[in-house]
């Protein structure tokens, strides 16, 4: 912290303390769940313990190497109740599946959203989705046969923004993942006033690496569920926290004042950057500092 100036005594001590009592602090800014259509696999029936083979209502395909046939490289929904795959779903009855026998080891495949949502300024996103490793079992009628489902293929959780990938989630839990468990992704995302994709549509996309993995397991299907984005604004840089703390205390004002009165001012005494310290800066930090940080 800057010496107070002996100059300090200039100000009135009573107009110092009504200045801090008066202080807010500032609140936290609310946190805002941004809709993601059909979130937890839903939408589509599925018996059981059995695994229709379609497209999840409100994704789409995303398929680069083009190796999506819905037989032996497929895109579904996985009710497991009443089977080995998983004890349960994380959150209602489905999961997304994405399930790569016909192609190992060539290109990712998986499903993507795009959202409603534009990126915003000054903002932090958070994209949670639950990953699955299944575990080998049977399938009920028609596909009552037995899945050889050990290992891992790896797996991408991607925020994009523009079309353009902005943070993700590259099988950080590849290793961590018991067979039959799912654990909970998180990709964290924040924005300044100036991020080059401000304003266009957010996108999120579950990937299958198509890793192959040590045999003898073949390492297959990754399953998706329970998806989740918010958005909370961030704190605007507060001119008046002139000590850049983070917050705005009565150590802000006093440093400002010592640099005000400094001889000669300091270069930061120009508050409103008119060229010269005077006294309109003095008064413009005084009602900064009074009128709180955002």
């Amino acid at each position: 912290m800057l010496t107070p100036s002996p100059n300090l005594d200039r100000i009135a001590p009573i107009t110092l303390m009504c200045l801090f009592a008066l202080l807010n602090p500032r609140a936290d800014a609310q946190v805002v769940a941004i809709p993601v259509a059909n979130h937890s696999f839903e939408a589509d029936p599925a018996a059981p313990n059995s695994f229709p083979v379609l497209i999840p209502s409100g994704w789409q395909a995303f398929d680069p190497g083009g190796i999506i046939d819905q037989t032996v490289d497929a895109i579904g929904v996985l009710n497991p109740t009443g089977g080995t795959f998983f004890p349960a779903a994380p959150d209602g009855a489905n999961v997304a599946l994405l399930y790569l026998s016909g192609d190992r080891g060539t290109t990712p495949a998986g499903i993507m959203q795009s959202l409603a949502h534009a990126l915003q300024p000054n903002t932090t996103y958070t994209l949670r989705v639950e990953v699955g490793n299944i575990a080998s079992g049977i399938g009920a009628p028609p596909f009552a046969v037995f899945f050889n489902l050990d290992g891992f293929p790896g797996y991408a959780v991607e925020l994009l923004a523009g079309g353009e990938v902005i943070a993700s989630d590259v099988n950080s839990l590849g290793s961590l993942i018991p067979e039959g468990e799912f654990r909970t992704s998180t990709v964290t995302f924040s924005t300044d006033a100036s991020h080059p994709r401000l304003g266009t549509p957010l996108a999120i996309r579950l990937i299958n690496l198509n890793l192959i993995p040590p045999p003898p397991d073949p390492g297959i299907e990754v399953d998706f569920d329970l998806v989740r984005l918010t958005a909370q604004p961030r704190a605007i840089p507060c001119p008046a926290d002139f000590d850049a703390s983070g917050t705005l205390d009565p150590d802000d004002l006093s440093d400002f004042i010592a640099c005000y009165f400094s001889s000669p001012p300091c270069d930061r005494a120009d508050f409103d950057a008119g060229g010269t310290p005077d006294p309109d800066d003095l008064a413009d930090f005084i009602a900064a500092f009074f009128a709180g940080c955002p």
